[in-house]
């Protein structure tokens, strides 16, 4: 009886790390891909973007052209490097939490 309630916990244990591990992976290959958009984006001339999405009065539209110039391109890129950077910011912090979690399971 107390041999099958220890053997569940390990079992739980060794679930929550494979989970942990799993959830690590994800966020290091999303932190990979958003640095390298970062990185493509210190090279890359951007002149125009396009959209993508719903209105009512036209349904589903893709790839809508949106010219910029000037000042527009700057805050274009400046608002885009912001989200990723805000982004590579949570992934880190998501791959923190489940290190510590781990290190919590297995001492």
């Amino acid at each position: 009886m107390m041999e099958d309630k220890r053997k569940e916990e390990i079992k739980s244990k060794a679930d929550r790390i494979n989970d942990l591990n799993e959830k690590i992976d994800f966020y290091k290959k999303k932190l990979e891909d958003t640095m390298d958009m970062l990185e493509f984006l210190d090279t890359f001339e951007c002149h125009a973007i396009s959209l993508t999405g719903y209105s009512e009065d036209e349904g589903y539209r893709e790839c809508v052209p949106m010219p910029l110039r000037d000042n527009d391109i700057i805050e274009v890129e400046n608002l885009i490097e912001e989200k990723l950077r805000n982004r590579i910011n949570e992934y880190d912090d998501e791959i923190i939490k489940a290190y510590q979690e781990l290190d919590e399971l297995l001492k």
